[in-house]
């Protein structure tokens, strides 16, 4: 949907598209063997749930990739949106929590394919996992509160009301986006707290899908949006309905007299619509030059 309908953006936002959507379809592969492999290969054994498959481990770096990748993409559109002389003070933070959350989820891989028991996950969780969540959450909420900021600015300079309408839709996207994201983080960091694995997998799983799509999502709503804003424009745009008689066959050939009102009657009637204000501003001076 987003090549057929945006095919004129540039080549490294459709990398971008690209490689989440690429990303994505491996972190579904690496859910259904870890899946496969507790459920279906080892159904019934014990001991398979002490130990943290591999699939499981290489999926926490694809989850960490991909968040890291949409969060740099609002980031970026966030530096361009900033004045010059702000700009790195804005995003400067936000690149670094980035870096400290690869960082964390590449401990995260590289000690559970070393060790892979359970046990020593659960003793390294608040080490590796808890600093990973915290670092995402306080990078979605510093892109979130500058991302509103900067629109709300550029809304209140503006003195057209389609702008600020505009700018508090965006607005409105942003905070949907933040809260859900920042929902699922923190019943992760519960859920990871309380040493509940089931669930801490289950929404380890979820948080990539959610900014996966609030990536596409912000891309697809633009030719929505640009036609809400093109459809307020034309409301007070003069329209023209046409009307056509459809020609008229006739077997006789007739005088050129009758030839002529059979021209006549295949004339095209016109009939302008316009708006209200405009049709008594312009019907007001001819009545009064009749009186």
């Amino acid at each position: 949907m987003y090549y057929m309908h945006y095919s004129e953006d540039d080549s490294i936002t459709k990398l971008i598209v690209a490689a989440v959507w690429v990303l994505d379809t491996l972190h579904v592969a690496l859910m259904c063997h870890v899946l496969y492999y507790y459920l279906i290969t080892n159904y019934g054994v014990l001991m398979s749930l002490e130990y943290v498959v591999w699939s499981f481990s290489a999926s926490i770096m694809v989850d960490t990739i991909v968040i890291t990748m949409v969060q740099s993409f609002f980031a970026h559109k966030i530096y361009h949106l900033c004045r010059r002389k702000v700009r790195w003070w804005v995003t400067a933070p936000t690149i670094l929590l980035l870096v400290a959350q690869v960082g964390f989820g590449m401990a995260i891989t590289v000690t559970t394919f070393v060790n892979d028991a359970v046990t020593y996950a659960e003793h390294i969780r608040f080490y590796t996992e808890t600093p990973a969540l915290s670092t995402q959450l306080l990078a979605e909420v510093l892109n979130t509160v500058s991302l509103c900021v900067l629109l709300y600015e550029r809304g209140s300079r503006s003195a057209v009301p389609r702008t600020k309408r505009l700018l508090n839709t965006l607005i409105v996207y942003a905070v949907n986006r933040c809260v859900l994201a920042l929902l699922v983080v923190i019943a992760e960091v519960i859920m990871d707290a309380d040493n509940i694995v089931a669930w801490t997998m289950t929404l380890t799983w979820l948080s990539p899908k959610l900014y996966a799509n609030s990536l596409l999502a912000s891309l697809n709503t633009r030719q929505h949006l640009r036609s809400q804003v093109s459809g307020l424009d034309s409301d007070q745009r003069v329209n023209a309905v046409h009307f056509a008689s459809p020609p008229k066959l006739s077997g006789d050939t007739g005088s050129s007299k009758s030839a002529v009102q059979r021209l006549d009657e295949r004339k095209v009637a016109v009939i302008d619509i316009a708006t209200r204000g405009a049709f008594d501003e312009a019907t007001t001076p001819r009545r009064e030059a009749e009186v």
